[in-house]
Parts: C-alpha cells; sequence; structure tokens
C-alpha cells in the first residue's frame, strides 16, 4: 500500500508524462474496448431466449441446381411436424408489411407472419394474453393477431384491456389475443404485428420455398443428429406432396435437396463475423501501437531516473523491489488509462451502434455489460504489464558505478542505449503500416463499387414506397390492376414528376421470387431457376434501365389475353446469343402456364446488391399466371428532381387516396438510400478502418517525433562540437533525416511482409481489388514515408538551430 502511494505521488509529480501515456493508452483500449463490446453482443453472446443453442434454422441445399441457401415452406412444415425424431418443435415464419385501418389515418406497419409454434419454439411468454393456438392457424377461424410492446404503447397508449379489442389488419378484423414483453426482438427491423400464417395442405408443394424456418432441438440432440433427421425425411418430403406445376418428380430428385441446417444465431449473424473479426484484429494492432508509445515513454521516463534507481541499489535494494516498483508504476498507469478507456467506450458506442445499425441484428443486444468489462479490466492489466516490461528489462539492474560517477548522461546516450527505443519505432511503423493498408484495400473496394453500374441512373432522384391493396379490400384481381394504374396516373400527375412506374422487387437490395423457366425448343429441355418480378409500363424508363432490344411492357399488355415478357440481357445473350435474337423468343413456368413471348431485353440490374452479379431476370406482366399471389402489393418508383423537398410525399399521399383513402404508404425511402444500403457493410468496415488506421497514423507520428526529439536532445552537446567545427544545418538534418528513413525503412519491410498475410484474411470484404493490390502497398507506403519525414524534419530543424556556445554548455 505504501509502494502504491508512493508510486501515486511520483505520477502526480510529473503531470506531462502521466497525462500523455493516460491519453494514449485511453484512446487503443478506449477503441478495443468499444469494437468487442460489438464482438461480444454479437457473435459470444448467445441469443436472448431460453436455451438458445437449441434453436437452429432449417435451411437446404441443393447441389444438382446449384443451391446451397434454400429456406423453408409450407410442406417442409408439414413433414417435419409429423415425422421428425429430434424437434422439440418446428415452426415456419416471414416477414411483410400490413395495412391498418379503422380509426385514424391508415398506415403500412411490418409485420411478422408465422404458424402457432413460432412464439412457443424461441420460449417467449407474452407480456398480457396469450400466444397463438392451434385454432389461429385454422383457415375459417376468426383472425387473431398480438401486438409488439411498442405497437401496444403508439396505438392503444398502453390499455391494459386491449386483449379482446379489434384491430383492422389487411381490411379483415383481428382479435387482439396477447402483447409481447418490451424486449423481444427477432428481425433487423422489429414487426409491430404478428399475424398466424394458416399453412393449407391443398396449397403445399415441392420443392416450393418461401418460408424460413426454425426448430428447437430436443435436449441433448446434436446439430449432425438433426441433419441426419432431416435427411431422412426428405423422400418422405418428396412422396407426400404434390411437385410445382413444371417440375416432375425425376427433376426434383435431381436437385438431391438436402439438409444445411445451422444454429439460429448464425443465420441472423450471416457474414457480419468476418467484419468484426477483421475490425476486432486492427483495433488489437492500435492498442499495441499505443503500447508501444508508452513504452517509448517509459524508457525515456526510466533513463531519466538513472541515478535514483542506482542510489536505490546502492543501498541495498534488490532486481526484484525495482522491477516491482516499476511494473507497478505501469499497472496504475494501465488501470488509469484502462477507466477512461473505458469511459471513452461508453461515449463512443452509441456513436457506433448508430452508424452500424443498418447491420447489426436488432434481435442481438450491444452493451457494455460484465463481460466488456472483464475484458476492458484484462486489457488494462495487460498494457501495463506490457509497456512496463521493456524498461524493467533495461533498468532494473541499474549501472551502479556509472551512473553515481556521473556520466550517466553520455552512458545512456549510446546506441545501446537507443537500440530499444529505435525497435519500438520499428514495431510501430510496421503495425501502423498494417492498418493503412487495410484501410486503402477498403477504399479501392468502396471505389471499385462505386465503379459499378448497377443499372439505375441517379437513384437519388428516385422515390420508392409500397402500397398494399389486400383481398379483403378489392376481391376481384381485375379491379387491383385498374386501381394500381389509377394510382400511377395520379402520381405521374404531380408537379414535377417525370415518370411513374412499378415492381414487386426493389432493386439493388432484395432478391425476387425464382421459378424453373422452360424455353421453347431448348435442346437439353432442362428448365432453367430465373427470378421474376412483375412490373408496370414506364418501369424501366422510370430507374433509366435502357431497353437495349424490342419494347417495354405496355398496359395493354397487362389488360390483355397474350402473355408478353420481357427478359434480362444476361439470359438473352447467353440462351440466344444477342438481345436482337430473343425477341420473339418463347418461355414459360410450367405445362400447365401459357407460353410468353419475349417483346424486349432490358439491360441488366443489379438486385442483390452493387457487390453482386446481375441476377437473371425475367419481368412479368400482372396478367400473368397466378399474379394475383404476387402483385397486390407493389413498390412504386417516382423520378422527381421534388425527391426530398417539402411537401412532395404529402403530394403523393393525396393522389394515392385520391383513388382509395384507406391505402397507407409503407416503405418510404429513396432508391438513393437503398443504393446507399447495398454497400452497408463496405462503408461501415471502411469508416472504421479509417479511423483506426488515421489514430494509428498519428499515434506512430507522435512516437516517431517523441523518439526523435528525445534522441537528439540528449545529442545536443555533440550538436554543439558538430557546429563549431562548421558542420552546415543542412548537412545535420540531412544526417539526422537519414537516421529517420532508416527506422521507417525497416519497419516497412516488416509490415509488409505482415500486411501481405493479414490481408488475404479480408478476401470476404473485397471487390473489384486483390489483397496484393500494388497501388495500394505503394500510396501507403509513400504516405507513411512522408509523414515520418514530417515527423522527423521538425525536431532536427529545431536542434539545429540552437546556438553552439549554448549546446556546449548543454552539459
Amino acid at each position: 500500500m505504501i509502494q502504491l502511494r508512493q508510486t501515486v505521488r511520483r505520477l502526480l509529480q510529473s503531470p506531462g508524462f502521466t497525462l500523455t501515456t493516460v491519453l494514449t493508452l485511453a484512446i487503443g483500449i478506449g477503441a478495443t474496448t468499444a469494437i468487442f463490446s460489438v464482438v461480444n453482443g454479437v457473435l459470444l453472446k448467445p441469443l436472448p431466449f431460453p436455451d438458445s443453442d437449441r434453436l437452429i434454422a432449417l435451411v437446404h441445399q441443393a447441389p444438382g441446381a446449384n443451391q446451397d441457401e434454400l429456406a423453408a415452406s409450407a410442406a417442409i412444415y408439414f413433414t417435419y411436424r409429423d415425422n421428425n425424431e429430434t424437434f422439440e418443435s418446428v415452426a415456419i415464419w416471414f416477414a411483410n408489411t400490413a395495412s391498418i385501418t379503422g380509426s385514424g389515418d391508415p398506415e403500412e406497419v411490418p409485420r411478422l407472419v408465422s404458424t402457432h409454434e413460432f412464439l412457443p419454439t424461441l420460449g417467449v411468454v407474452p407480456l398480457l394474453g396469450r400466444t397463438f393456438n392451434e385454432a389461429d392457424d385454422q383457415a375459417g377461424n376468426p383472425a387473431t393477431v398480438i401486438l409488439s410492446y411498442g405497437y401496444w404503447q403508439r396505438r392503444f397508449g398502453g390499455d391494459e384491456d386491449v386483449v379482446g379489442q379489434t384491430l383492422v389488419v389487411d381490411g379483415t378484423p383481428h382479435e387482439v389475443v396477447g402483447v409481447l414483453p418490451r424486449e423481444f426482438r427477432f428481425l433487423q427491423q422489429p414487426a409491430d404485428i404478428l399475424t398466424p400464417t394458416r399453412p393449407n395442405r391443398a396449397f403445399a408443394f415441392v420443392p416450393s420455398i418461401g418460408d424460413r424456418g426454425i426448430a428447437r432441438l430436443k435436449d441433448g440432440v446434436t446439430l449432425a443428429e438433426a441433419s441426419a433427421d432431416v435427411a431422412r425425411m426428405i423422400p418422405i418430403l418428396i412422396d407426400s406432396f404434390p411437385i410445382v406445376p413444371g417440375l416432375t418428380k425425376e427433376a426434383v430428385q435431381a436437385m438431391q435437396l438436402g439438409p444445411n441446417l445451422r444454429f439460429l444465431k448464425e443465420d441472423i449473424v450471416g457474414d457480419l463475423d468476418d467484419v468484426l473479426w477483421v475490425l476486432m484484429g486492427t483495433i488489437g494492432i492500435l492498442l499495441l501501437i499505443a503500447c508501444a508509445n508508452v513504452a517509448n515513454l517509459q524508457l525515456v521516463r526510466t533513463e531519466t531516473r538513472g541515478q535514483e534507481l542506482a542510489i536505490r541499489a546502492a543501498l541495498g535494494a534488490g532486481w526484484g523491489r525495482i522491477a516491482r516498483s516499476l511494473l507497478v508504476e505501469s499497472t496504475v498507469l494501465g488501470l488509469v488509462g484502462g477507466i477512461a478507456g473505458l469511459a471513452l467506450a461508453a461515449a463512443s458506442l452509441p456513436v457506433l451502434l448508430s452508424v452500424a445499425a443498418e447491420n447489426l441484428p436488432a434481435v442481438l443486444e450491444v452493451t457494455i455489460d460484465r463481460t466488456v468489462l472483464l475484458f476492458a479490466l484484462a486489457i488494462s492489466l495487460a498494457s501495463g504489464l506490457l509497456f512496463g516490461l521493456i524498461p524493467v528489462v533495461k533498468y532494473a539492474v541499474p549501472q551502479v558505478a556509472t551512473m553515481l560517477s556521473g556520466t550517466g548522461r553520455s552512458y545512456s546516450s549510446t546506441r545501446e542505449r537507443h537500440r530499444a527505443r529505435n525497435s519500438l519505432v520499428v514495431v510501430q511503423v510496421a503495425l501502423a503500416l498494417i492498418l493503412l493498408v487495410a484501410s486503402g484495400l477498403m477504399i479501392r473496394t468502396f471505389q471499385s463499387l462505386r465503379d459499378v453500374d448497377p443499372g439505375v441512373v441517379e437513384p437519388e432522384q428516385i422515390q420508392t414506397l409500397r402500397i398494399s391493396i389486400s383481398q379483403a379490400a378489392v376481391p376481384e384481381f381485375a379491379r387491383v390492376i385498374r386501381m394500381q394504374n389509377d394510382i400511377a396516373d395520379r402520381l405521374a400527375a404531380i408537379t414535377g414528376v417525370e415518370s411513374v412506374g412499378f415492381a414487386t422487387r426493389l432493386p439493388l437490395i432484395r432478391s425476387g421470387p425464382s421459378g424453373p423457366f422452360s424455353l421453347e425448343n431448348k435442346p437439353d429441355g432442362a428448365p432453367l431457376e430465373i427470378e421474376f418480378r412483375y412490373t408496370s409500363p414506364e418501369y424501366f424508363a422510370t430507374l433509366g434501365t435502357p431497353i437495349v432490344a424490342g419494347r417495354d411492357i405496355e398496359w395493354a399488355d397487362h389488360y390483355g389475353t397474350q402473355q408478353v415478357a420481357v427478359v434480362s440481357e444476361n439470359v438473352a445473350r447467353r440462351e440466344w446469343g444477342s438481345a436482337e435474337a430473343a425477341l420473339g423468343k418463347r418461355l414459360r413456368r410450367g405445362p400447365q402456364n401459357p407460353w410468353l413471348e419475349v417483346i424486349g431485353v432490358a439491360r441488366d440490374i443489379r438486385h442483390h446488391g452493387v457487390d453482386q452479379p446481375a441476377p437473371d431476370t425475367v419481368y412479368l406482366t400482372s396478367s400473368e399466371f397466378l399474379a394475383q399471389f404476387a402483385s397486390r402489393a407493389v413498390y412504386y418508383f417516382i423520378r422527381s428532381d421534388r425527391v426530398g423537398t417539402a411537401g412532395f410525399l404529402e403530394e403523393i399521399q393525396q393522389a394515392t387516396w385520391s383513388v382509395n383513402g384507406n391505402l397507407p404508404l409503407g416503405s418510404v425511402q429513396t432508391l438513393g438510400d437503398l443504393y446507399e444500403r447495398s454497400m452497408a457493410r463496405t462503408s461501415l468496415t471502411l469508416v472504421l478502418l479509417a479511423i483506426t488506421s488515421s489514430m494509428a497514423l498519428l499515434l506512430g507520428l507522435v512516437g516517431i517525433y517523441a523518439v526523435l526529439s528525445y534522441m537528439l536532445s540528449q545529442r545536443t552537446r555533440e550538436i554543439g562540437i558538430r557546429m563549431a567545427l562548421g558542420a552546415q544545418n543542412s548537412k545535420l538534418r540531412q544526417m539526422f533525416i537519414i537516421q529517420v528513413l532508416v527506422l521507417v525503412s525497416a519497419g516497412l519491410i516488416l509490415g509488409l511482409g505482415a500486411a501481405v498475410a493479414l490481408s488475404r484474411l479480408m478476401t470476404s470484404l473485397l471487390f473489384g481489388v486483390t489483397p496484393l493490390d500494388p497501388a495500394t502497398y505503394i500510396a501507403v507506403s509513400a504516405i507513411l514515408v512522408v509523414t515520418a519525414l514530417l515527423a522527423g524534419y521538425f525536431p532536427a530543424r529545431r536542434v539545429t538551430r540552437v546556438d553552439p556556445m549554448q549546446a556546449l554548455r548543454a552539459e
């Protein structure tokens, strides 16, 4: 305790050293703790459900059809529910939106649709009322709904008598049977309401896959055992349900449908773990740079205490006691820096979460909890020991005779004394280079993504919104088509609107449904798996996507009897050789469906994101077979230079209500927002790496400046002698700059080797650039050299401008 008080007193007597050390550590520890809190919340903590390690996602694969990410379906649900041996329960679910009408203005809210087993499978107990039961899942029974806590507060004011009240969902009255707990989260965007999906065996097909499935494993069952059980049930599935029209049983068997089960946590996190572990590694490098900086400061401070340590040794203090006092000092600094870093992490975490909101699953809660606090304590102690060991090794056994003879300063300026500090500078340069290379590769990736043609022109000038016309509100589908036409006409009449179109899926960020399409006169007769979207006239014109051959869809095609389609350019070139050759060709979705004549070929659109290839796509009219199940909800696209201006959305709302006053606007955003969101992961990684590498560059610059300044201050007498003998200032500065270049060159050589090895771990994050991109390595090396020269030039200039007589009297 006495030693601790003495240590604190010594540190307070050196406020400049103490403050610099604490701030440097706070930056490194704070950044590391903030990123670890995200890693902990997303990757390490279990899902917030009871026994969440038993929850799995029912994902399938079909190697025969080159598919490794197939979801679930009603047929899969019925088969697994009735025949499994390893699941405690099975459920299917999907997310969409719903129109809420009745009291007040109509609104569109996010909805989760599931079978009645969904909430019990997760282990969720409602705050009020009950969960869905088997009767709720039966067609013909009264419709029911469960409210989220937030929607209950917003719509019903937290009325505890809400159970039993009525909510009109998609034109149909639903009885409120329950309210979810406040903390319930499942989707990226929390759902406001839950409704039962009511799967129907009569409409269950194989391999129709449009839902998502989850299951809870029985206690003690492994994922491998569950996969074997699913593989056993696949033949039962194929034998028990009819095949999708257009396919044969042999074709389905050739798909080799099988399990690709994974834990629900993995399904929710996706590929986010690649980003987080890369960021955790780079932040760890930043912490090492901070420790190297502090170690250099500690070396300088310990040198200045040389005579003190020698006197203590002469008076009988042993090596262990001196080492212990040095380690106590570094540990205290580490802990204080850790406390400051923790405060910095707490302040920066909300900002980090807001920046990363689009990428982090809402079901996972990121906070500074006990695990994060223990981590911060551990790295604080480790940092203190790390930067404290170097001076302990070098100075815990002081050269008593040398120090007490008064030659300590000349001794301290020998080459051996500078070796440790120079080594630390080399390490700092190498570590900074690694971070700069990582940041440079992400900048190049971002530039490559920006250079990609997404198939859409000026997306920031396109307003998007979703309008759903429920079957309860308008039973006849012919009226739905006419109403969609009328809405498009009213929107086009708004002042400043250039064109309006709609489709059943958003481009750039959302894949559409796909199906097997057969091509007429195709030699092998094998169907193609192609995405399809229902679109309106002017859709391509609104997006700015050119029709490279033929014509666009017209309203007459929607109302007429002739079935037509527009195909993407990649389909036309691969299947028929050119866009022009595709015109007049025919394809269909099954032998019982009508042939579709190709009337146009559109430029490819990157529907899955700008970092993904443009998918094969067929664009259909709403009169195509079964369209009534796909296009009651469509996304309108409105091109105008008024997007984002005051009053524009109000005019859109009024134009829509002039057709039907019960139609809310949902998913209101610009296509520019979707474009940015399609690059959200790259943007997040780029921003965080850029901040990290900038901090590393700054710390490295400070380290070089500090070491060179101290080194030159120790050579003041030598410099004075050189100047007195006629040495020119420019020659002296050149000599010192060469010394800096030697250190930097050593750091570059060491760092380039490490960067080459570590950048390969970033391959999954890169686009349009390789981990060994020469331009990045050359640019980064140049930046580091220039920065280091600047850091060395100023102290060299300062010391070579001193008066030689003053320099000679310096010692």
